[in-house]
């Protein structure tokens, strides 16, 4: 896989708008990273010169919640109860598959919302009055893409009006609403004459009072968030309410940049990979023989889970039980022909696999070297599911890339010979 930066610099003398034309003009595909002084970030992805998706990096960012919520699709309740599911569970479905699964929404309506949210987002970005752009480019996007997603495919066509017309329409609320949808809000002291008000206004004072940030009052109202912004903003303007002063520039360690509370909650980049591989390699250069292999990828199964544990026992949560289990159930890797793996608390049983393959491999040879091909193949393909579940929740996607190339240049010293001798 290559991946190199083929077009840099700075927003200022290079507006979004027009890097992404020029992303669509020369049909590229890769990712183009987004960075402020702040340490904020967003990334675009692009595929073929199409858009295949777009995050922000910040506290504030819009969430695929926020987009079913503001567009009515569902309630705050279903998305926090399928979000509680996939805490535990990082190999399962995603929150929009949980979603259709309980009912909550149509597979219409999540293919509606994913590229509602894409656009939303990048017309965020598009207000970004400072900093840089790197373009990093690949031969395949799915390896750049967070969480297992695939290509929307959106015209950048489409993308660039949306993102003009936004831009244009926040040259005249940004003077109300100086932080845009992240701008915090609250009732002004007090009101030196009567006034009546509408349902839908005292609906908004009231969400103004519970919310705060204008993001936020949008996704409990369930209404759109740019609706909401000119309404909230001609209160301001009439002094009914006003914008609360807030640091917008955190300093810090810009690598480290904090998500939406959901996702900051399900990342993972502090999964020790590099010491996991290095174990790994110190290990696989003691077994000779493939009776001795075989088990060894078994346990480097169990070792990946007990890092991945690890890792979330680090960021105060627990790993589900069966997320080993249901992971090979799902790729149809929990068996090999009649044998079926014993899995418990998310460990192979490595004792009962190494049983059977003295049993097989001490055999009959022909049966021996059908066995050694199919166990290699599924073992092998095991652990890259296991590294793709894990390095879909690392945010940063040059970070992802690097880690997919260490991967693979240690999967290179897996490979088992085409063949086995008799031992």
């Amino acid at each position: 896989m290559s991946t190199n930066t083929v077009l840099s610099g700075s927003l200022k003398d290079f507006g979004l708008v027009e890097v992404l034309q020029v992303m669509e003009m020369g049909g590229m595909t890769g990712a183009v990273h987004l960075k402020q002084s702040t340490g904020h970030m967003g990334i675009i992805y692009v595929n073929d010169g199409k858009m295949a998706n777009c995050s922000e990096f910040d506290p504030g960012a819009l969430t695929l919640g926020d987009v079913l919520q503001q567009l009515g699709m569902t309630t705050h309740h279903h998305i926090e109860q399928a979000f509680a599911q996939q805490l535990h569970d990082p190999f399962g479905k995603r929150i929009g598959e949980r979603l259709i699964a309980m009912g909550a929404i149509t597979q219409a309506q999540l293919e509606e919302a994913l590229r509602t949210k894409a656009i939303w987002t990048v017309r965020e970005l598009a207000l970004w009055q400072e900093g840089t752009y790197e373009f990093i480019a690949s031969s395949n996007v799915q390896k750049l893409l967070p969480y297992g997603e695939t290509s929307l495919d959106i015209s950048v066509m489409r993308v660039t009006m949306e993102m003009v017309r936004y831009s244009d329409e926040w040259q005249e609320l940004r003077q109300f609403l100086p932080h845009g949808v992240r701008s915090l809000l609250q009732m002004s002291p007090a009101i030196p004459y009567t006034m009546r008000f509408d349902l839908r206004t005292m609906e908004l004072f009231t969400h103004v009072n519970l919310y705060r940030r204008v993001r936020r009052i949008a996704s409990a109202l369930r209404r759109p968030e740019l609706e909401v912004s000119r309404h909230l903003a001609q209160l301001v303007q009439h002094r009914f309410l006003r914008c609360v002063p807030q640091d917008m520039n955190p300093r810090g360690n810009s690598r480290q940049v904090r998500l939406p509370d959901p996702a900051e909650k399900m990342r993972l980049e502090n999964f020790e990979l590099f010491n996991l591989l290095s174990r790994m390699e110190q290990e696989w250069a003691k077994r000779e023989t493939p009776m001795e292999q075989l088990p060894a990828l078994v346990e480097f199964v169990n070792w990946t889970m007990d890092a991945l544990a690890e890792t979330y026992r680090t960021n105060g949560r627990e790993l589900g039980p069966n997320t080993l289990r249901s992971l090979m159930f799902s790729e149809n890797l929990n068996h090999m022909g009649t044998y079926e793996f014993r899995v418990e608390q998310n460990h192979i049983d490595v004792e009962h696999f190494a049983a059977l393959c003295r049993e097989v491999l001490s055999g009959d040879m022909q049966k021996a070297e059908a066995f050694y091909d199919q166990a290699s193949i599924v073992l092998q393909r095991l652990l890259s599911c296991i590294f793709d579940s894990i390095n879909a929740r690392v945010a940063n996607p040059r970070e992802r890339l690097e880690n997919q190339e260490v991967w693979e240049a240690m999967f290179e010293q897996f490979e088992l010979p085409a063949s086995i001798s008799p031992s």
